[in-house]
């Protein structure tokens, strides 16, 4: 790293809290106390449950190539075994195909055998439904395929050549329910072994053997069949002629001949009498509701018609002489037309007198009084009518349920013979049924033992395949993809877990997710400045002490670009205060600044360093100045001013150096105090300077970086690559962002050399032109000899390979 400074921690002060220069442990929140020590702050720990997949994407883009170098050897030693197997001592397949069910007897839609006594002719058949488990243990016994291993091994072949079979029921995908069900008319014979040839010799002598078995096991069943069905005969030609003389005793001591459909007979006759009498119970409740409504007056002369019309409830209404038919429809004649006539006419003339003359008129008075008079004669006939109408329709109910009663109970005489007959004559069927069956199936199974055909049927012969089925290609490849991922996933792991820093700028950007202000290339020379304790100025504008000239020119370049990016930062007001702070001590921030301030001083800058590290303070002893009186002067001693107690640089116009003074026994008390505020807002106000500097603490483990940057305008945080955790740069940004003061961005510093820094300027030429005026090799420092070289060239080659692979 080209700024290395070995900073020791600050030891404990008190044993009972955890010294300030220890970082908290990871998942704590830290606390500062008043003297700058650090408590783990209770009850808060950071949310750590749950699965980081964006975490772990980041995980893999860092190293991917420890991935992808995983994922191609595992891939491509699988790939590789796969195909020495399969030229080594490949596996091929072959199979044959049987048709076990009979496509005639024992289809399932015999609709023939199940009317006629299928379960008999099953029975007689021995086949019920097809055991699956059974009949595969059967065919793989020694009985059956036995001979064909006895035969091969006769024929020379040797046991540990001999070929595997096995035997399934074939499965049938039905697509359209999206199941899959067991086909169990088809069996598949499939074989497996390393000579294809003895493989097709072994199948063909299986497909005779389970042909020839299933020949056996078919004569077999239809000789015990036929013995059985000469059992069964006599039995039941005397079961048909017994129950055929009893079925003629029964008709002719019982008068019958078909008792079924006589008593339907009787069923019919009691179902039309019942709609008749509920037809004439309706008609008789219409007429009492007529009747009700002639008595109330609702219901008027002029509402009938003559003969058979329909009234306003829609009842046919008359007069004497009415009827009420079987149908329900009542009619009847009215008794006096001239009477209905009459009152029509008083109604038009009431018409017409209400239209001419006043309601209390005499003539208007009287034709009122005459329809008065007749309405009572008119009301007095209709009942008549209606009352008539419901007596003859009572008469006809009366009728119509003794008529039911009589059918009825001839009706309850029949059922007791009606079951007799159905009984003797379901018997009868069944026994006719049976023997039918009986004389059908022994002709068939006499037809059969004749024929001596083959239940089982090839459906396809013998085949076997040229190609090689095991080892898979597509399945060596996927598990080697398989194995690849996890192993280069694991790779990846192993490389994070045992190399958890920051490997580049561009890293520790999107990491933090804040502007990268500026990197700091790895310069030999700042190697172990204070394990040397050289003072650093004397040296710096010498090129012959700089190894590789071209480190020169790009330190100096970055620190340029760092003050410019710095300056665009604030475009409306330019920046006076900055603060630079690092997660850890020895990231190199002090002598980063000390670079920072001697580059701005060369650019005709005015710049103010001030060193706040209260605790352990460098600047004044690389820059070869007094410590006497400093900041913590300034802080103790209101009276004091600052004038008195800054120190410009000698031989450096504009650079002035407010060092840290004698060391307080509390700096966080001094750093929050008011009077630090006082002189942060004086030095920035005074016009004096364009930029002050403030080099801070380390901001992990101490309270002093947060209190300094609560008065400044802006902190940047170091951050050192190849060094330090990566999660501890995220925990001093939280607390910098606690203070409250703006963040202005991160500053890389690298920690050693790569092929990616040293071609950072290689376009311009620039690192050949200052190679070259310097004349310095990079061999001079090799004194140990061959051996100390080898050894520096192998701890080279290493780090190459990591920088590479981190890259």
């Amino acid at each position: 790293m080209a700024i290395d400074v070995d900073r020791p921690t600050m030891p404990p002060q008190n044993s009972g809290l955890q010294p300030s220069g220890v970082p908290a442990q990871a998942g704590e929140a830290a606390m500062a106390t008043p003297n700058g020590l650090v408590m783990p702050a209770m009850g808060q720990q950071e949310d750590g449950g749950g699965f980081d997949i964006k975490g772990l994407g980041r995980m893999l883009r860092r190293r991917r190539k420890p991935f992808l170098i995983g994922l191609i050897l595992i891939t491509g030693l699988q790939v590789a075994r796969t195909l020495h197997e399969r030229a080594t001592s490949p596996v091929y397949e072959g199979e044959f195909t049987l048709m076990i069910t009979d496509p005639i007897n024992d289809r399932p839609g015999n609709e023939a055998g199940q009317q006629l006594g299928g379960a008999f002719e099953s029975l007689a058949r021995n086949t019920a439904s097809i055991d699956v488990p059974t009949l595969l243990r059967v065919l793989q016994s020694q009985s059956v395929i036995g001979p064909v291993y006895e035969q091969l091994l006769a024929e020379g072949v040797e046991e540990s050549d001999l070929p595997q079979l096995s035997v399934e029921m074939v499965r049938a995908d039905d697509s359209a329910r999206g199941v899959t069900t067991m086909a169990n008319g088809i069996l598949r014979v499939a074989g497996r072994g390393s000579d294809p040839q003895l493989l097709g010799r072994g199948l063909n002598l299986t497909e005779q053997a389970f042909l020839n078995w299933s020949t056996r096991q078919r004569q077999e069943r239809l000789r015990d069949g036929l013995e059985f069905l000469a059992e069964q005969e006599p039995r039941l030609r005397a079961t048909t002629d017994d129950l055929q003389r009893n079925l003629q005793r029964f008709r002719e001591a019982n008068t019958l001949v078909e008792p079924t459909a006589e008593a339907q007979a009787l069923l019919n006759q009691i179902e039309q009498l019942d709609g008749q009498l509920k037809a004439q119970e309706g008609e008789q409740l219409r007429l009492q509701e007529l009747r009700a409504d002639v008595s109330s007056g609702r219901l008027s002369a002029r509402d009938f018609r003559i003969a058979g019309a329909e009234g306003p409830r829609g009842i046919p209404v008359g007069g004497v002489g009415s009827t009420a038919t079987g149908g329900g429809e009542v009619s009847a004649n009215l008794p006096n037309q001239a009477l209905l006539d009459e009152l029509q006419r008083l109604e038009q003339e009431i018409a017409q007198a209400e239209a001419n003359f006043q309601p209390n008129a005499p003539v208007l008075v009287s034709l009122k009084a005459s329809r008065d008079k007749l309405l009572p004669q008119l009301r007095r006939g209709e009942l008549d009518v209606v009352d008539a109408a419901l007596r003859q329709n009572a008469n006809a109910m009366v009728t119509t349920r003794a008529q039911i009663g009589r059918i009825a109970n001839q009706f309850r005489q029949q059922p007791e013979l009606l079951r007799q007959f159905e009984g003797l004559q379901q018997q009868l069927q069944i026994a006719d049924g049976n023997l039918e069956s009986y004389l059908r199936t022994r002709e068939q199974f006499q037809l059969e033992v004749a024929q001596q055909s083959t239940p089982w049927k090839v459906i396809s012969p013998t085949e076997v395949g040229n190609i090689p089925v095991e080892p898979s290609l597509r399945a060596g490849l996927t598990q080697g993809l398989l194995f690849g991922l996890v192993g280069g996933f694991a790779l990846a792991l192993l490389r994070e877990r045992f190399d958890h820093v920051f490997h580049s700028p561009q890293e520790v950007g999107q990491e933090l997710n804040l502007p990268l202000l500026g990197h700091i290339p790895y310069v030999e020379f700042f190697d172990g400045v204070r394990r040397d304790k050289r003072f650093l100025l004397s040296e710096l504008d010498q090129p012959r002490e700089i190894k590789a000239s071209n480190q020169h020119f790009t330190y100096k370049e970055s620190l340029r670009n760092l003050y410019t990016n710095l300056r665009f930062l604030s475009t409306n007001k330019p920046m006076r205060s900055v603060g630079i702070t690092s997660s850890l001590p020895s990231e190199g921030k002090s002598l980063l600044i000390v670079l920072l301030a001697k580059t701005l001083s060369e650019m005709g800058q005015r710049v103010l360093l001030v060193d706040a590290d209260l605790r352990k303070p460098h600047i004044h002893s690389r820059l070869g100045l007094d410590n006497g009186n400093g900041l913590s002067n300034l802080l103790t001693d209101e009276a004091a001013d600052w004038r008195d107690v800054v120190q410009p640089v000698p031989n450096y116009p504009g650079w002035t150096v407010l060092s840290a003074g004698q060391l307080p026994p509390d700096p966080p008390r001094l750093l929050a105090s008011e009077r630090m505020a006082q002189i942060v807002q004086d030095l920035a106000t005074s016009g004096g300077f364009d930029l002050i500097l403030y080099d801070t603490p380390a901001a992990q483990g101490l309270a002093d970086a947060a209190l300094i940057a609560q008065h400044l305008e802006g902190m940047v945080l170091v951050v050192s690559l190849d060094h330090v955790n990566r999660d501890l740069p995220a925990r001093s940004l939280e607390r910098i962002r606690a203070s409250g003061a703006p963040l202005l961005g991160v500053v890389t510093n690298a920690r050693r050399r790569s092929s990616e820094q040293d071609l950072e300027y290689a376009p311009y030429g620039i690192g050949t032109v200052y190679g070259h005026y310097t004349g310095l090799d990079d061999d001079d420092a090799d004194t140990d000899g061959r051996t100390s070289g080898s050894k520096r060239r192998l701890k080279r080659l290493g780090t190459q390979v990591t920088t590479w692979l981190d890259r």
